[in-house]
């Protein structure tokens, strides 16, 4: 208001409707900074909400909540994650996107399906003949549950969602698994 000429401001005084309670107090203050009103010449009337138009806010924003579409990763995303790299960093996206739905029971079931089922997986692969296409079929079994139980239960089948970008879960898989690489060769390395 400080920028403003006297002439502005004795207009936002005379078109009190067209501006905040917030504005015309301060557009006060600046006319008597500048000795142009005396000091409580002005008294803003203050308004009192009452019942009805706090009931009609909330409803409005409760509205908008509604129609308000929630920034998850998709379920494409999840299954690449599942498949190229193991379903605990599916899981990890779906919890993700369980937090941003405040689904935080949901989170818990779906962190400890996530370790759980990559333990067994490791457990069960560690007996079975080591072939990729085995892997594969573990990996395709853990995105079927994260998606078909975990998502649809928690989230619903049809829930309209904008799709979160992934690069940044992406690059901190990639560099998981290059440490996890680097770690399996460590001792042939260290050996040379």
């Amino acid at each position: 208001m400080s920028k403003k000429s006297n002439q502005e401001l004795e207009a936002i005084l005379q078109e009190k409707s067209e501006y905040t309670a917030e504005a015309l107090q301060a557009a006060i203050w600046e006319l008597e900074n500048r000795n142009l009103i005396q000091k409580d010449e002005i008294i803003l009337e203050e308004t009192i909400p009452t019942q009805e138009t706090q009931i009609s806010e909330k409803a409005n924003e409760s509205t908008f909540e509604e129609f308000e579409t929630p920034i998850l990763y998709s379920k494409k995303a999840i299954q690449g994650f599942t498949i190229f790299f193991s379903p605990i960093f599916g899981a990890v996206l779906l919890m993700s996107n369980l937090k941003a739905v405040n689904k935080l029971k949901a989170r818990s079931q779906v962190l400890v399906f996530g370790i759980g089922y990559t333990l067994l997986s490791v457990v069960i692969l560690d007996y079975l003949p080591k072939n990729f296409l085995i892997t594969l079929v573990f990996n395709l079994i853990g995105y079927v549950i994260l998606t078909e139980f975990f998502w649809n239960n928690n989230l619903g089948k049809d829930l309209q969602h904008t799709k979160k970008q992934i690069k940044k879960p992406l690059i901190i898989s990639i560099l998981i698994l290059l440490g996890l690489v680097f770690l399996l060769f460590l001792p042939q390395i260290v050996g040379v």
